[in-house]
């Protein structure tokens, strides 16, 4: 079953990569896996799937799963408007055609936070995702800056907002307030909810927001390709996330996690089982259902063309054809190397996972490097796909 990722791998520059096939049969499942490379790069180690490794954007299916169950328990609301839990959401400005920012003119909803259409961008200096900010003149940009909605390393979008709520797709920071509106109804910090409600009955035990330093050389190293055609990937210079969080009282729900690949695959069950895991029913059907149904819009609204350091370019996993439910991506691609109708969610740094109901199947790929969708690290993707989903 590897010996495609096995050969791309010997010839490429990726330092290391988990595989995990997942086969669902009746209420059991078969796992194979594969690791590849050694756990911290050039060590003795050999990398194995109980490692330590940033999540960054498939956080958010969790951070989505953990809202749902506060839906179904009355504590939240797909369809009322966030400022009831989050009053300050309200006074985000939005970015008009014209470049002036106005005050919002319809209310947001968790919907829209899930299903990133409530005009949250990556607006951060450090990311910025947006053409129609990046096109702002220098004095915009200062003047956004001094007010503080733009900021440098914080990963709460403080807008600008991109358009008014539920009229288009931006992909960007909305689960980060779904994550603060769970703290703010629970009382407990994002962590404690989601280590009570999800991790702990999941048996996710290398799963966390805040790594425990017993578990900190468990976490592997994050790389960076230094340039678009480069085949050298250096190590960044931090064992944590590439933001600082030290001045934060809430977790960002966004990218925060950290998980291995044993413990994200039993997420994944949990998904494949429509919400129910060794028995227990994490979230219910129809809310695993609700999840899944596919917004309207396109998935590359605005995408930037160039070349990002670490969102890497656009095609391949950035595919138009595909929509976005809460918290989760729908693909509808014929071509691509998942059926169509499959439900799948990447990371920045490298990790993505996908299943399809219809043929029990799913996959997982742990790397953690930028940019994110690189193209040898993509080849591997498909290539096991490819192989899975026959």
């Amino acid at each position: 079953m590897f010996e495609k990722v096995q050969k791309l791998f010997d010839e490429n520059s990726v330092k290391n990569c988990h595989f995990i096939y997942l086969k669902k049969n009746g209420n059991e499942f078969e796992s194979n896996s594969i690791s590849l490379g050694k756990s911290h790069w050039n060590n003795n180690q050999d990398l194995n799937g109980d490692y330590i490794f940033r999540l960054m954007s498939m956080s958010k299916p969790i951070t989505a799963l953990a809202a749902m169950q506060l839906v179904e328990k009355g504590k939240l609301n797909l369809d009322s408007p966030v400022e009831e839990v989050l009053p300050e959401i309200k006074e985000i400005p939005v970015l008009n055609a014209d470049s002036k920012l106005v005050k919002q003119s319809k209310s947001i909803t968790l919907r829209h936070l899930m299903s990133h259409t409530s005009g949250f961008a990556y607006n951060s200096l450090m990311m910025i995702t947006s053409k129609k900010i990046k096109d702002l003149s220098i004095s915009m940009k200062i003047l956004l800056f001094l007010k503080g909605i733009i900021t440098y390393i914080y990963p709460f979008s403080k807008g600008p907002r991109l358009f008014e709520a539920g009229t288009d797709f931006k992909y960007g920071t909305g689960l980060g307030f779904v994550g603060m509106m769970i703290e703010k109804v629970t009382g407990q910090s994002l962590e404690e909810y989601c280590k009570e409600n999800i991790f702990n009955p999941l048996d996710m035990k290398n799963t966390f927001f805040t790594i425990p330093r017993e578990k900190r050389d468990k976490i592997v190293p994050l790389g960076i390709r230094q340039g678009k055609k480069s085949k050298v990937i250096r190590k960044m210079p931090f064992k944590g996330q590439p933001y600082l969080r030290f001045w934060r009282k809430s977790y960002y729900g966004g990218t925060e996690i950290f998980s291995s690949p044993n413990d994200y695959a039993n997420f994944v069950k949990c998904l494949m089982n429509k919400g129910s895991y060794n028995n227990k029913q994490i979230i219910s059907e129809s809310s695993f259902n609700e999840m899944i149904k596919p917004g309207k819009f396109d998935q590359m609204f605005e995408r930037d063309d160039n070349y990002n350091f670490i969102m890497g370019e656009n095609g391949r996993l950035k595919n138009k054809m595909n929509r976005y439910g809460l918290g989760l991506t729908i693909s509808f691609d014929p071509n691509d190397s998942r059926p169509v109708g499959s439900i799948a969610h990447g990371g920045a740094a490298c990790t993505f996972f996908s299943f399809n109901l219809e043929k029990q199947k799913g996959a997982l790929i742990f790397s953690n490097f930028y940019p994110y969708n690189d193209k040898e690290w993509h080849e591997m993707v498909v290539a096991f796909e490819n192989e899975i989903y026959v």
